[in-house]
């Protein structure tokens, strides 16, 4: 999966319990925290929903989950995080009936990985640095007020245009899991954040390549924050000929249905043909902006929960340049997702509501990317079969439309120190990993509202 990858195990495990009073070792300039540990208990199912165009209905979800987290602090101005873990699962769908070699699609996975492994220096106030310098791998979340839509900017792909939710964790995963670096620079008494980031691709091809990106957050005043940052997706190539591969097979495919990836255009006639002399990429650039406001910070309301009546909004442009027949719209780029903190009057900690409309006329898929590794999306024809041929793509099929709509309930109860309660009923950009641990091309819920699914998570940590 990209970004909320399968192979990253999230922000929420990472940051379950503070870590508590430090001990103190031989070397006082050395402080061991206690070791952070948790797990969390996933049970739901997708009452309806598709993988990979195969329609299916109240498919259980089930996983168990364990974490370690261990700090050390170094002269108070150097931090040091290694946590590790792993998740059992079971996977959607599992075998048929009658399926004579579906036994053990149906039985317990188990996929290991690592939660963080990172350092970060403070330069100036320890408690307020005015600087501080992050690298390896490590969570990251710009935008606090989204529970699961939106994060566009580290977690869409730029060219195709592709839209990640979850990971391996699904709930508490609207984040970025980051291999690479990140400078913070902090002004106005920390009211204006600059982050200057240097990820490295790891989760979907051309791995390797790095993507500066930059993200300011600031608060004007009480209530508001606004945020925007852009991303020069790809553009410090590891390999320049996969992130532009110039592949072209006459204007069929090869042995393997690979389309190739020169330009589509028309020719004297009207009909669609691949230009030999030219290619898509996937290097590009994203650019993206929020804003979050808190009524409570000009009308006082006690009886409300902190996040309560909080309104917000996220818009991205997936690629500022066009291309030919894949990329001619700027505004079918533009992923719009707005919520709002319903007030639950301290009934539950949050419960968030959120909304977003992505009008793209290709599916939300990473087949082409993944399998061929070119940066083009798939085609549907008219009947909503997937096909290579761009003069059989049907740009008004109902399959291309089905997918414009979507939106995700978060909800979460700290019952006591420790121990939490967290749910979500959702119709997202969820992608889930088959019983040979290879993730779904497409997101499970992809029909207009009418696809969705539901979790609820017992999470306890010391």
């Amino acid at each position: 999966m990209r970004k909320s990858s399968f192979l990253g195990l999230g922000l929420g495990a990472c940051l379950v319990v503070g870590a508590g009073n430090a001990a103190t070792v031989a070397d006082p300039d050395v402080k061991i925290y206690p070791t952070s540990m948790a797990t969390q208990l996933d049970a739901g199912a997708l009452v309806k929903g598709h993988v990979d165009d195969k329609p299916l209905k109240d498919q259980t979800i089930s996983r168990l989950s364990v974490w370690l987290i261990q700090r050390v602090n170094i002269r108070e101005r150097l931090d040091i995080n290694v946590g590790v873990g792993g998740i059992f699962f079971w996977a959607i769908p599992g075998g048929d009936i009658g399926d004579v070699d579906g036994a053990h699609k149906t039985l317990t996975k188990f996929g290991p990985g690592i939660g963080r492994a990172d350092m970060s220096y403070k330069w100036g106030d320890v408690n307020n640095p005015a600087v501080s310098l992050q690298g390896g791998f490590f969570p990251y979340k710009y935008n606090p007020d989204a529970k699961d839509l939106g994060e566009y900017l580290l977690r869409s792909g730029t060219y195709p245009n592709t839209l990640e939710t979850g990971g391996w964790n699904i709930l508490s995963e609207a984040s970025y899991m980051m291999m690479g670096a990140r400078v913070n620079v902090s002004l106005w008494d920390g009211k204006f954040q600059s982050d200057f980031l240097l990820p490295m691709e790891r989760d979907v091809p051309p791995t390797g390549d790095f993507s500066p990106t930059y993200i300011g957050t600031v608060r004007p005043v009480p209530g508001v924050e606004i945020g925007g940052g852009v991303d020069c997706n790809h553009c410090l190539s590891v390999k320049p000929s996969l992130t532009t591969p110039n592949k072209y097979f006459g204007g069929g495919t090869d042995a393997n249905g690979n389309p190739g990836n020169a330009y589509i255009i028309k020719d004297s006639t009207g009909t669609y043909v691949r230009d030999s002399t030219r290619y898509y990429t996937f290097k590009g650039v994203k650019l993206m902006a929020r804003a979050s406001f808190d009524p409570k910070a000009y009308v006082p309301m006690p009886m409300l929960g902190s996040q309560d009546l909080k309104i917000f909004g996220e818009i991205a442009l997936l690629g500022v340049k066009n291309y030919p027949f894949f990329y001619e719209k700027r505004t079918e780029r533009m992923p719009i997702m707005w919520g709002i903190n319903l007030p639950t009057f301290r009934w539950v900690d949050i419960l968030s509501f959120q909304m977003e409309y992505f009008n793209n006329p290709f599916p939300n898929s990473l087949n082409n990317q993944l399998s061929y590794q070119i940066p083009v999306p798939n085609m549907v024809d008219a009947n909503g079969v997937l096909t290579q041929d761009p003069n059989a793509y049907d740009p008004n099929a109902s399959a291309i439309r089905r997918d414009n709509w979507h939106w995700s309930v978060y909800t979460k109860k700290q019952l006591v120190h420790g121990i939490s309660l967290y749910g979500q009923v959702a119709n997202d950009h969820l992608r889930v990993p088959g019983f040979d641990f290879k993730p779904s091309w497409t997101e499970i819920t992809d029909r207009n509202g009418k696809d969705w699914y539901f979790l609820i998570r017992l999470e306890m940590g010391i």
